[in-house]
């Protein structure tokens, strides 16, 4: 199966907008040029004037010409100027906020068909989102399901989402907000997907089925092929799960993982030293 010839990068939230920039300037970098243009989708916000402030001010910092995106309903996904600058920009950029709102609002519009066929197409094009817009970017994405109740049959609620890549669950904000328990129900149920936990200040860089992680936080990698008993068809709603042989795996900043072989790359110098 041919790869997509762009790139996706999810975050986790959080990302240094003011200091650093660690993560906005490896988007910009991964666009090859000095001065790209950057799309931002707000979306998925309720606040989508101070989130549009910030991501100005944040892009404009590191060089980018920024254009903003704010479709808040079905007939703007139609709006000529912009699909004009969706045609013609580098990057594009989805805030955080309520991913359902991404998927009802963008779904089966020509917004979504043209920037899934720049994906598809277009090497170094990048789709860029934090938040609910990395959550989205999946197949099938977590809407809701509280941390404490996640492990508990019918607490999780799944919907179809952007459909950008259907290897891997995504969900944010990982380790601050103790999301263990809802990756892991959404593995149960789809076990030859891999489901990846992202931390605040923390990102995936996804290319030619191969991820790479930068940032200041934790990648969680849970893979559900290895599951040898589960008995989440076998009990009723409001039960506990029982899973036994989940894999899970743990990365930091600079680490690489092929989606397709589901294993760790190691580098030379890492080889040398295990």
């Amino acid at each position: 199966m041919e790869h997509p010839k762009g790139i996706l990068v999810a975050i986790g939230g959080g990302e240094d907008k003011e200091d650093s920039k660690i993560i906005l300037e490896r988007v910009i970098e991964l666009s090859g040029k000095e001065k790209p243009v950057v799309q931002v989708i707000t979306t998925a916000s309720n606040i989508s004037d101070e989130v549009a402030g910030d991501y100005r001010s944040a892009f404009r910092d590191l060089g980018a010409v920024v254009k903003i995106a704010d479709i808040q309903n079905r007939e703007k996904a139609s709006d000529q100027e912009i699909l004009t600058d969706l045609k013609n920009c580098d990057i594009v950029y989805f805030s955080g906020g309520n991913q359902l709102k991404l998927t009802t609002i963008l779904g089966g519009t020509g917004f979504l068909k043209v920037l899934k066929e720049r994906y598809l197409k277009e090497k170094n094009f990048i789709i860029a989102g934090t938040s609910a817009g990395a959550a989205a970017m999946s197949s099938t994405m977590i809407v809701s399901g509280s941390s404490q109740d996640a492990l508990i049959k019918g607490e999780l609620q799944l919907n179809n989402g952007l459909d950008f890549i259907n290897t891997l669950f995504i969900d944010t904000h990982f380790t601050q907000r103790g999301r263990f328990g809802r990756l892991i129900q959404t593995i149960a149920a789809n076990p030859s997907v891999l489901g990846v936990g992202l931390g605040e200040d923390t990102a995936i860089i996804i290319y030619n089925n191969e991820m790479e992680v930068v940032g200041s936080g934790l990648v969680a990698i849970v893979d559900g092929i290895t599951i040898k008993y589960s008995d989440l068809i076998d009990i009723t709603d409001g039960s506990p799960i029982t899973i036994e042989g989940l894999t899970l795996h743990v990365l930091s900043e600079g680490k690489r993982f092929d989606i397709e072989k589901r294993k760790l790359l190691m580098s030379v110098e890492e080889k040398q030293t295990r």
